[in-house]
């Protein structure tokens, strides 16, 4: 009867017949190939291997109880934690909230020392972050003083400029204070020998933190005699 190869072996090969039974067939080497067809005798049954899975059932089955045991154990956990701390509550209610009252009464004052005293450093805090208002104001003639140095500005800044052969002056600010910045705007002018205005040039300077320089240069014109500074602006 024919059969078709469904395994081969070193010189065997397991064939499976129309009738759905698997039979054990000797057949040369490098030959035939599974899936090919050849006459069989019934001389030779086989029957596959089967796996027994009695054990499995059995660990199946173990490892479901102890799921179970373990859902149950957590749910039990739970429940007892979420409502005995809520029957004890009910039973000390009435216990505690005669004393409860007075130590109310007195958080509430101390809560309003508190927001008072809060107030007041806020205040304070305010103050400290506005700082001091700075205005200055001076006249330089840069024909007889070529060279100004270190013109003390309320102990914040420091003002200093030098005649560049007539032709330009160079401006400096410096920060001099340890711990203060100063914002504010600069306002530096021109003045012809008469004392009239020859131009006007505003600097502003933002955040000048400690040991900050600031640096600018003016252009002279002819019959520039004078220069008038002025300083308004905040520390903080």
């Amino acid at each position: 009867m024919k059969a078709v190869i469904m395994e081969i072996h070193k010189d065997y090969c397991i064939v499976m017949t129309k009738d759905g039974q698997f039979l054990k067939q000797n057949i040369p080497v490098g030959v035939f190939e599974i899936g090919d067809e050849i006459l069989v005798s019934r001389e030779y049954s086989y029957e596959p291997k089967t796996v027994k899975i009695g054990w499995l059932k059995g660990l199946s089955v173990a490892s479901m109880a102890v799921v179970v045991v373990a859902v149950l154990s957590i749910f039990g956990v739970w429940y007892f934690k979420q409502y005995l701390p809520l029957k004890n509550a009910d039973l000390l209610t009435a216990d505690t909230t005669a004393e409860a009252a007075p130590v109310a009464a007195e958080d509430e004052e101390a809560v309003g020392e508190t927001r008072e005293e809060s107030a007041e450093g806020s205040s304070l805090s305010m103050e400290m972050d506005q700082g001091e208002a700075i205005s200055f104001e001076n006249t330089y003639s840069f024909i007889e003083e070529v060279k100004l140095e270190d013109e003390n500005i309320a102990d914040i800044l420091s003002f200093s400029y030098e005649s560049i052969d007539g032709v330009s002056l160079q401006v400096e600010f410096r920060n001099i204070s340890s711990a203060l910045s100063f914002s504010g705007n600069i306002t530096l002018t021109t003045l012809f020998s008469n004392n009239s205005v020859s131009r006007t040039k505003i600097i502003s300077l933002e955040s000048l933190e400690p040991a900050r320089i600031k640096k600018d240069t003016i252009f002279l014109k002819t019959g520039e005699t004078s220069l008038k500074l002025e300083v308004n602006g905040n520390t903080y």
